[in-house]
Formats: C-alpha cells, sequence, structure tokens
C-alpha cells in the first residue's frame, strides 16, 4: 500500500469518526472536493448513487440528443482502448447527471452497482467523483480509490474532463472509471484527446448552420463556402479514423507509437479548430469593425484551408513578403475579399499553374499593396498573366518590437 492510499484512507478515518478533513493527508483538489462534498451534505456512507425517475431519465435524454450523438462514436474508441480493463465510459451532462455508460459487462451490469443513465453525480449528492468534482473544478480531474468521498465508489479510479461547446460554454463530462489505477493512466490522454474530438464536433455541428444561414440570405457564397466546409470536415474525420487506431494500439499496449499518433491526432484537431475559426469569420453574415491585423498571417490562414481546393484544382499558391505587415481592417470583410480572390486567381491560373500573393508596403504612403498574380501551367499560353491588386490602410502600432 502506498503511502498516498494510507494518507487518504487515514483522512477518511479522522472525518468518518470527527466530521474533520485533514489538508495535509489529501491532494489540494482532493481536499477541496471533500470540503464541498461535506458542506453540500453529502453522505459518506452512501453505496450508490442517487437517481432520477425513468420518465425524467427518458425527458432528459431526448433534451440532450445533441450532446449524445456528438459522443457516442468516442464511447467506443475510449471504452476499445480500455480493452480487458475493467471500465466504465460515462457521459453526463452541465448538472452531472448521467446521460450515458458502456463497458465490460461485468462492471454496467455485475452484482456491484453502478450509476446508470439519471444517476445523480454532483458533488452535493454523491461527494467527490470524476464527473461531480470535474465540473466544480472546470477542469480534468482525477479520483483515485478512496479518494471518492462516497464508500460506493471506493472500487474504481476515476477520470473526467469538461466538454465545452463552441462558445467555450461547459456542456458534460467526458469520463473513464477503471478498476486498475494504471490502466487509468495509460487512458488519460486518449481520454483527453478524444475529448477535444467530442468538442470538435460541436463546431462541425456549428459550421452546418452557419453555412445554412448562406444559402438563406446569400445563395451566390453558398457553394464556394460549402465546398471549404467539406474540406475542413473531411480533414477532422480523418483524424477520428486515427483516434479508432490509436485505440486499438492503446488495448494492446502498444503505447510507443500510439502515443506518437496520439500527438499527431491532438495536432490535427487544434489546425481543425484554427480552420474552423478563420471559415467561420469568412462566412459570417455581419460586418465586423476594423482593428489591427497581420496581414501575413490572416493570408496565410485563409491558404492554408484552401489548401485542399488548390491540390484538386492542381494550383500552387506561393506567398511573398518580406517582413510582417500590420494593418487596419475588418477581419470578416478582408477575409471575403481575399477568398475572392483567391477564387479568381485560381481560375485564372488554371491547371498546373501557380498562384502568387505578394504583399508590400507602397514606398511614402501609408498604404500596404496586395497582389494576386496567376501565372498559367506548362503548356498554356502564358502571355496574359493574369493579376488582381487592392490596397490597405497600414496599422498605425508597431508590432516589430
Amino acid at each position: 500500500m502506498s503511502s498516498q492510499t494510507t494518507n487518504v484512507l487515514e483522512a477518511g478515518r479522522i472525518y468518518r469518526s470527527i466530521g474533520a478533513i485533514p489538508p495535509d493527508l489529501l491532494r489540494a483538489d482532493i481536499y477541496r472536493a471533500w470540503e464541498r462534498s461535506h458542506l453540500q451534505g453529502a453522505n459518506p456512507h452512501t453505496l450508490q448513487a442517487e437517481r432520477l425517475s425513468s420518465l425524467d431519465t427518458e425527458r432528459l435524454l431526448e433534451k440532450h440528443s445533441y450532446l449524445l450523438n456528438a459522443v457516442r462514436p468516442y464511447f467506443r474508441i475510449l471504452s476499445q482502448a480500455a480493452g480487458r480493463e475493467r471500465h466504465a465510459v460515462m457521459l453526463s451532462n452541465h448538472e452531472a447527471i448521467l446521460l450515458d455508460v458502456i463497458g465490460d459487462e461485468q462492471t454496467i451490469h455485475g452484482p456491484e452497482p453502478f450509476p446508470l443513465p439519471g444517476a445523480l453525480l454532483s458533488e452535493a449528492v454523491a461527494g467527490a467523483n470524476g464527473i461531480g468534482t470535474t465540473l466544480a473544478e472546470e477542469n480534468y480531474t482525477e479520483i483515485v480509490a478512496a479518494e471518492h468521498f462516497i464508500d460506493g465508489f471506493y472500487p474504481f479510479t476515476c477520470q473526467g474532463t469538461p466538454l465545452r461547446n463552441d462558445k467555450g460554454e461547459i456542456v458534460g463530462v467526458f469520463s473513464i472509471s477503471v478498476r486498475n489505477q494504471d490502466a487509468g493512466q495509460r487512458l488519460k490522454e486518449i481520454l483527453l484527446c478524444a475529448s477535444h474530438g467530442i468538442e470538435a464536433e460541436f463546431l462541425v455541428a456549428s459550421l452546418e448552420k452557419d453555412v445554412r444561414d448562406v444559402l438563406a440570405s446569400n445563395p451566390d457564397d453558398y457553394q464556394p463556402l460549402e465546398n471549404l466546409r467539406q474540406d475542413i470536415i473531411q480533414a477532422h474525420q480523418a483524424t477520428k479514423l486515427k483516434l479508432e487506431i490509436i485505440s486499438r494500439m492503446v488495448a494492446v499496449n502498444t503505447l510507443d507509437y500510439a502515443m506518437q499518433l496520439l500527438q499527431q491526432a491532438e495536432k490535427s484537431i487544434q489546425i481543425f479548430r484554427r480552420r474552423a475559426k478563420v471559415w467561420r469569420e469568412l462566412a459570417s453574415l455581419e460586418r465586423g469593425t476594423p482593428q489591427l491585423l497581420v496581414l501575413t498571417d490572416v493570408v496565410q490562414d485563409l491558404a492554408d484551408i484552401l489548401s485542399t481546393e488548390a491540390a484538386i484544382r492542381k494550383v500552387e499558391i506561393v506567398i511573398h513578403f518580406s517582413e510582417k505587415i500590420i494593418v487596419l481592417a475588418d477581419l470578416k470583410s478582408l477575409l471575403r475579399k481575399l477568398f475572392s480572390y483567391f477564387l479568381s486567381a485560381f481560375e485564372s491560373a488554371s491547371k498546373g499553374g501557380i498562384v502568387e500573393v505578394e504583399m508590400a508596403r507602397i514606398v511614402h504612403s501609408e498604404l500596404v499593396k496586395v497582389t494576386f498574380n496567376s501565372i498559367p501551367g506548362l503548356n498554356i499560353s502564358q502571355s496574359d498573366l493574369t493579376s488582381y491588386i487592392f490596397t490597405l490602410p497600414i496599422g498605425k502600432r508597431d508590432y516589430e518590437n
């Protein structure tokens, strides 16, 4: 028995004897969780979580169908990664009410009671646990065995991470409970990456709504934006498939290579988020306000999300600039203008051509010139090089230092 386990058991004995929580025997986040549980009246002798009625649970699941649909593919991925370990993968809403759980047969349907949909897992009811404490801390949480506040959860090591929607609001918790603490450590990184994948699914749904709004109000802009959205989403689907492969590797302890792939998957999810953010600015029906922007970054971000379109057209994008350029512009309007010029330049360059984007300050002026040069491919007449040019005011603030 480790010293940490001994300390936690002693802390539990003291609490049950005199109602005091010794801070020196518990990790800081566990101490906070026990204190909240005590102040809210949780009963440490409880053996299982309280539940909603069947009717209330049914209504709750219907209300959160969007959340369940987004999470279920990742449920399978995380459960598959657990392999033969005794485990349960769980999803709760933002009020710590369990919405779904899957795992091995013995854990979910065995003789020992395990929380089922409708279970109330807030700290006020179930004490410190992987769902209620994650919501209270608003961060990833791990609770090992006797660190749980109530007796019924002692057999498990529980990990939970909050799920945030595209506005940054916590809408639920993605969690896994395992009997073997070592297995929990092995599953932590895939739990976190899968949670980021789920949050990406929320973004996918938002992008779909945004493109419907474009179709309703600006149908001429719809198809190019829809093509771009599909390119972004297909890249994300490839990341989901990679997570599926990773989960199989984790299940059979092929950990080194799995962790390398997991890092790649995490990076891909971050790229998706950045591209989705650019796309939403581009597709926005609102007019923004002028602000200082790094023009070179804006152009490169847009060229990045147009990389699939360029590959389909067999056009190479080349960006030229000698310094970081700050401009004063409305980001949404600037992106729409750049997008239009990129598409026009693609058409002029034709298959096998090059689109050069040049950015430079105009000497003795307060303007920046942006030039799109379309250079046709080989075996195509290059007598008429097509250029598209516009100017922007230079931003006044000095960002160079």
